[in-house]
């Protein structure tokens, strides 16, 4: 098995909370020496970028070693489960979205996972990850993805091609950029970033940039992300997830590895809004957009877990 070739090594951890690290990696149709060229320019181009976002982190991840140490699938672990059981893992939450988005009783039958609608509708996995629908047939509940097709409702339909997609022969890079600007501001790097790629031929014009590349939106999920492409440092089951800097925070304010691992493993959860009322929540996108400390602030309003069991 191939190991990840280091290009930029990881500068290690910052605790502060004045910064965010995030990740960025490659789809593996879109991962190059261009793409990453593309980046980098964005972000040297401009004062503003430069004086703010410094990468920490660069490396190439080899398809044998993405596929042998099971990385896709533990990264997208809840989408999967998801993809896999349909409608019937539902809790009493999503089944009301459900019920208030398309206006029908929630039949648990009628919602496939992705894996049981491929056999349904005979679609491959690229044309099931294609397949486009307006806005009103489409709905995202506690993050899953859930889009109608004819009678039928199919959960988390990126999922087979997302695994199809990552061979033993299909590299990714990862980068990790230690970031000291707002989230919005951020937000509008990526958007220049995307706008440079369509400009150079990278992405298409009405392609998704989430087709080109995936970026942490949370500080959870740089978590999640740093546990599963930190090549380098020990991020291994028992290992260091204080190597990590929203983990090294955390753990700075009192939170146990146990209880990092806990969140990642079982990130929905029950959250007592302002109101006072409890309600289910993602905490990946709970937490969307957030600093260090206002996610630590956000994890003292989250009372439980949730049990998610095939009916």
């Amino acid at each position: 098995m191939k190991e990840p070739s280091l290009l930029v090594p990881y500068a290690g951890p910052d605790s502060s909370g004045d910064t965010c690290d995030v990740y960025l990696y490659l789809r593996p149709e879109t991962n190059g020496v261009l793409t990453e060229s593309v980046i980098m320019k964005t972000i040297v181009g401009e004062k503003r970028w430069k004086d703010s976002v410094k990468l920490v982190y660069l490396a190439n991840y080899p398809g044998d070693f993405i596929q042998t140490r099971h990385l896709v699938e533990h990264h997208y672990r809840v989408k999967i489960f998801f993809a896999r059981n349909g409608g019937k893992v539902f809790s009493k939450g999503m089944k009301r979205d459900f019920e208030d988005k398309f206006q029908i009783d929630f039949n648990a039958d009628k919602v496939l996972g992705a894996f049981d609608a491929l056999g349904e509708t005979g679609l491959s996995e690229e044309e099931l990850f294609g397949y486009r629908v307006g806005e009103d047939e489409m709905m995202v509940t506690l993050g899953q993805n859930v889009k109608r097709r004819g009678d039928i409702w199919i959960v988390n339909y990126d999922i087979p091609a997302i695994l199809h997609r990552n061979t033993f022969n299909t590299d990714i890079a990862v980068m990790v950029f230690r970031v000291s600007l707002s989230w919005k501001d951020f937000e509008n790097l990526v958007a220049q970033m995307s706008l440079h790629m369509v400009e150079s031929g990278v992405l298409g014009r009405n392609t998704p940039p989430s087709r080109a590349f995936h970026y942490s939106k949370s500080p959870w999920e740089q978590l999640l992300d740093g546990i599963d492409y930190l090549w380098g440092v020990d991020v291994s089951d028992g290992g260091a997830e204080d190597d990590i800097s929203f983990g090294a925070y955390m753990m700075n304010h009192g939170y146990t590895r146990q209880k990092l691992k806990d969140v990642i493993r079982r990130p929905l959860v029950l959250y007592r809004d302002e109101d006072g009322n409890t309600r289910e929540r993602n905490i990946f996108e709970l937490s969307s957009g957030m600093n260090y400390p206002e996610t630590e602030g956000v994890m003292k309003k989250v009372v439980g877990t949730l049990d998610l069991k095939p009916c």
